[in-house]
């Protein structure tokens, strides 16, 4: 019985470690021809963006997890009390949004400001800003 208990937390640990990753979806006329963003792992959050001549990195950034569950009350609480206790408890996550922002850097000391969103299972979206102000999108894949 101990070695089964022990299996089982030794399998909820791995998972548990293995965070999101999202490989960067390549688009015409985007500068980045590379990217991958790993996160839900606190300290070891990770953005990394390759450039044909540069590579950016961030780690350690906070991602936010945003639920407004005083609008969500008021339009489920009455009108489908299921959906609210699902909501509620956290067994319902359609409305979490995601978001952070934070600066990567080049080995050379190049920095880049970069700030996604995205909803619950969606696509992590948003756009980098280089120390000249040009813009990028940029985008990932589902996990």
């Amino acid at each position: 019985m101990k070695t089964f208990y022990l299996s089982m937390l030794t399998i909820l640990w791995l998972t548990g470690c293995v965070g999101y990753v999202h490989q960067m979806i390549r688009e015409d006329g985007v500068q980045f021809t590379a990217g991958e963003l790993v996160h839900d792992r606190g300290e070891n959050n990770r953005l990394v963006l390759e450039m044909s001549n540069r590579r950016y990195e961030a780690h350690g950034f906070a991602v936010e997890r945003q639920n407004n569950v005083e609008a969500l009350r008021k339009r489920y609480y009455s009108t489908n009390p299921k959906h609210w206790d699902q909501v509620f408890s956290g067994l319902n996550t359609e409305h979490v949004v995601y978001s952070f922002e934070t600066v990567a850097k080049s080995t050379d000391g190049h920095e880049i400001s970069c700030s996604l969103i995205w909803k619950s299972g969606a696509k992590p979206a948003g756009v980098c800003t280089d120390q000249e102000g040009t813009a990028f999108p940029v985008s990932f894949d589902q996990h």
